[in-house]
């Protein structure tokens, strides 16, 4: 999101780059979720104003990316002008999501345990899946990876924290279609959808070559 569409107090977690980089090493795309990355997150991540960390490379704040899938099918969605963050409007997606604010009944830091970590990225994943998509009953949650991707303005600034729901029947809708169109589609035809004026964002570009 733009920083001028930034609330200027809204607290979201983040880890140093530097911090990051010098004990998992630096990558590009989708990356099992090892413990080694939830260790070094623990250690570093820290809660900052979001309005402070838009354009500064040096942190990377963590963000919720949950892809849905039904059988053999995977719902996509388009990004409309109303969308907050301007660096995507237009764009094909395959993740729902934002950033992870404080929780109430989970201090972080703290003490830096994983298991609280992995909760308040929970907790906010969750919520955010509610606030974006319609679905019924609670989301069967996996978390698949984490998605990095330095080669573009909006990736150096953000750490993806991916997760796959998988649903039964494939019953689900966009909350807020003044900002995003979505439908089913099978997998087979993702390569056709992002072709000529509609492309996919450049992390569901990568996610899907970790999952597809």
């Amino acid at each position: 999101m733009a920083a001028a569409n930034v609330i200027p107090d809204e607290q979201v977690l983040c880890v140093p780059t530097r911090a990051l980089y010098s004990e998992v090493g630096r990558w590009r795309g989708l990356t099992e979720p090892t413990s080694e990355i939830w260790r070094a997150i623990a250690r570093n991540s820290l809660f900052k104003p979001r309005a402070q960390l838009e354009y500064d490379p040096s942190y990377k704040q963590l963000v919720s990316y949950t892809l849905f899938i039904s059988g053999r099918r995977i719902f996509v969605m388009q990004r409309l002008e109303a969308q907050g963050e301007e660096r995507l409007r237009g764009l094909l997606s395959v993740g729902v999501g934002g950033h992870m604010n404080p929780v109430q009944d989970i201090p972080w830091p703290g003490r830096r345990r994983i298991a609280d970590l992995k909760n308040l990225v929970t907790v906010n994943t969750i919520r955010e899946i509610k606030e974006e998509v319609i679905l019924a009953g609670a989301p069967p949650l996996r978390i698949v990876g984490f998605l990095n991707d330095d080669d573009n303005e909006v990736g150096k600034v953000h750490l993806g924290v991916v997760s796959v729901v998988r649903l039964t029947s494939p019953l689900l809708a966009v909350r807020e279609t003044d900002k995003m169109l979505g439908r089913w589609a099978e997998l087979l035809e993702l390569g056709q959808l992002g072709t000529g004026t509609l492309t996919f964002e450049t992390w569901s570009s990568l996610v899907l070559q970790g999952l597809v």
